[in-house]
């Protein structure tokens, strides 16, 4: 089995992909200006209580104040505690957008490659386990950890030695250690830990790789240095793609990358799913629509189409990212043996794919609800936002950074001087703010001058570049 750590650097954002025999296993869209702040950890302060929706708002810096829950909250007594006035320690669990604040947790959580480290919730716990390796993995970290600390074991903990997990233990206790003396001296609201998302992605997927292979020279000297500092064992599985076509297309995995962002994903065999993320929940929908005469089909071959989309939706949970609350529709099925058996089917297609997810079975409306902890912005989170009409569409800096990645091409292969972009006036202010140290690094790279023409009539999602 070989499995390889792909890293595609474009201005301003890197594409991770992970492989296993050449089939795309996991993706993210890094982004390094604008990024998503989930995972961040703040000092805040309690502004406001929202009592009808058993909510209470937060300062924690931000343009609005973040949105917390009672239900994220650790107990009904730090519930009641929360008074205008308060000062709490919170995680972003949902980024801010459009018109909602960012949603935040009290349920703290610091990722590793190996274990979650729980500052809030004392005790070992290691039920994301297979049962026969929970033992052997208790037994291992209760030694590693002191009396109050809180621990989850992620699956990939029972496939490494003692000597790691130990280490693990050690890392996660520093970082809770600074992140403790900051809050101590910190007048609220304070960044107590910011995202880091190369060191995030690099302590999540770069476990059990053969090689991390990185098509920018830029890309390649950060993950070295991250993983000197985390990973230092790896460091001779760095290599440099240096090809004259794209990394993704040499591994055969661009058109399915390419993909991750489309409502609709076909089945094999016929059928299809459309994966529509709303404001509450992500809705999936099984459709048999590709199967000609469906009325005629038997039991057994629709129970076959479910099965078959069961096992495509666990994978595409996992290439998504997609998180929080998640409702699936699969094609009716009359006989209750037969949704059994896919219920039991989708569980294990869970467990191999995201087994931190939570099966919670069968509603009164015939369809199935789960739910997956949130650990980072879901790739239509990064990419899309909702405009006033409700539609889809992308985000500024997503339109911005493709604009910049098509300019960046143009000037590379045409040795242009001079390259005006053509965006739509909200394009054109990010290009101006959060994304100018992108802009002004790709003038620096290429040795050219990149001009901004702002058209109101143009498209959000358009623009057009024209060469001097």
């Amino acid at each position: 089995m070989s499995r390889r750590l792909l890293i595609e650097a474009e201005p301003g954002e890197w594409r991770v992909a992970l492989v296993e025999d050449g089939a795309l296993l996991e993706f993210r869209l890094v982004r390094l200006v604008g990024g998503s702040r989930v995972g961040e950890l703040f000092s805040g302060r309690v502004v406001r209580g929202l009592p009808a929706l058993r909510a209470v708002l937060v300062d924690i810096g931000l343009a609005r104040p973040a949105h917390l829950s009672l239900d994220d909250a650790l107990s009904k007594s730090q519930a009641a505690a929360l008074h205008e006035g308060a000062g709490i320690t919170v995680q972003v669990k949902r980024d801010p957008r459009a018109d909602k604040a960012a949603g935040v947790t009290m349920r703290l959580r610091l990722g590793g490659t190996y274990l979650d480290w729980l500052p809030a919730r004392p005790g070992l716990r290691v039920d994301l386990l297979e049962e026969q390796q929970r033992e052997r993995v208790a037994a291992l970290l209760s030694r590693a950890m002191q009396q109050g600390e809180g621990i989850a074991a992620r699956p990939s903990a029972a496939l490494v030695s003692e000597t790691e997990l130990q280490f693990e233990v050690a890392v996660l206790r520093a970082r809770w250690a600074a992140i403790e003396e900051k809050r101590r001296v910190a007048e609220p609201p304070a960044l107590l830990e910011a995202v880091e998302p190369i060191a995030d992605f690099v302590r999540e997927l770069v476990d059990g790789v053969d090689a991390v292979v990185i098509d920018d020279a830029v890309a390649f000297g950060m993950v070295r240095l991250s993983l000197q500092r985390e990973r230092p064992a790896l460091l001779d599985r760095l290599q440099r793609h240096r090809g004259a076509v794209s990394l993704f297309q040499s591994e055969d995995i661009a058109d399915a990358v390419a993909a991750l962002t489309a409502r609709r994903v076909r089945l094999p065999g016929g059928g299809a799913l459309e994966i529509a993320p709303t404001a509450a929940a992500v809705l999936i929908d099984v459709d048999s629509g590709g199967l000609a005469q469906e009325q005629h089909l038997g039991d057994e071959a629709l129970l076959t189409l479910n099965l078959a989309a069961a096992t495509v939706i666990a994978r595409q949970i996992r290439l998504r990212g997609l998180a929080g609350a998640l409702v699936v529709d699969f094609v009716a099925l009359a006989r209750k043996e037969h949704r059994t058996r896919l219920l039991e089917s989708f569980r294990s297609a869970l467990r191999a794919e995201v087994p931190e997810a939570q099966l919670l079975g069968w509603t009164r409306l015939g369809h199935v609800e789960l739910t997956r902890p949130r650990r980072h912005a879901a790739l239509h989170e990064i990419v899309f936002e909702t405009n006033a009409e409700g539609q889809r569409i992308k985000t500024p800096l997503t339109v911005a950074l493709e604009a910049l990645a098509t300019a960046s091409s143009v000037a590379e292969t045409e040795r242009m001087h001079r390259i005006l972009l053509r965006v739509h006036p909200r394009v054109a202010a990010v290009l101006k703010g959060e994304a100018a140290s992108v802009l002004g690094s790709l003038e620096a790279r290429s040795g050219g001058r990149i001009e901004l023409a702002v058209e109101p009539s143009r498209a959000q999602e358009s623009f057009a570049i024209e060469r001097g």
